[in-house]
């Protein structure tokens, strides 16, 4: 049986079962917020000043997913929306003070969290391990844009 049949050896089934118990670790440490809100806060510290339709891509869900999930935490207090000096349509989205606790809260956690998952490695097998996932994500990312070029392609010619 080769490695891809075998779902304890398969990268793919790894890579999926590893971050579904992340996540679940991350649950249980996180407290006061659903998964999608600690999601969207992540982006935002990142991102400040997004629009909903940046975060919705960056989410990977509809923007009407996004414009609930942001009125929610428009409600906690720990984001605002501004409108956006280049397109008087939009609103950029800007975490507040409040979100400061809560970003602390998820970045101890997901340190935490890691030092388990890398309990019994070195630090250079931890270093090789994030370049390695860095390497495969750049590659999967050339694929699927590879795939969306030849989507649209097939596309024009079929019009």
């Amino acid at each position: 049986m080769s490695t891809n049949q075998n779902p304890e050896r398969s990268t793919g089934f790894l890579l999926r079962d590893n971050s579904r118990f992340m996540k679940v670790a991350f649950n249980e440490r996180v407290s006061g917020l659903t998964q999608a809100q600690w999601g969207a806060l992540a982006h935002l510290s990142r991102h400040q000043g997004l629009n909903q339709v940046g975060l919705a891509d960056l989410l990977e869900v509809q923007p009407i997913t996004v414009a609930r999930l942001i009125d929610k935490l428009v409600g906690l207090g720990v984001v605002e929306r501004r409108p956006d000096p280049n397109d008087r349509r939009a609103q950029q989205l800007f975490l507040t003070s409040k979100a400061q606790p809560l970003l602390d809260q998820m970045w101890e956690a997901g340190d935490e969290i890691l030092d388990h998952a890398y309990a019994g490695f070195t630090e250079e097998e931890r270093m090789q391990c994030v370049e390695m996932l860095v390497r495969m994500r750049n590659n999967l990312a050339r694929l699927a844009q590879g795939g969306a070029r030849s989507r649209a392609a097939q596309f024009q010619k079929a019009s």
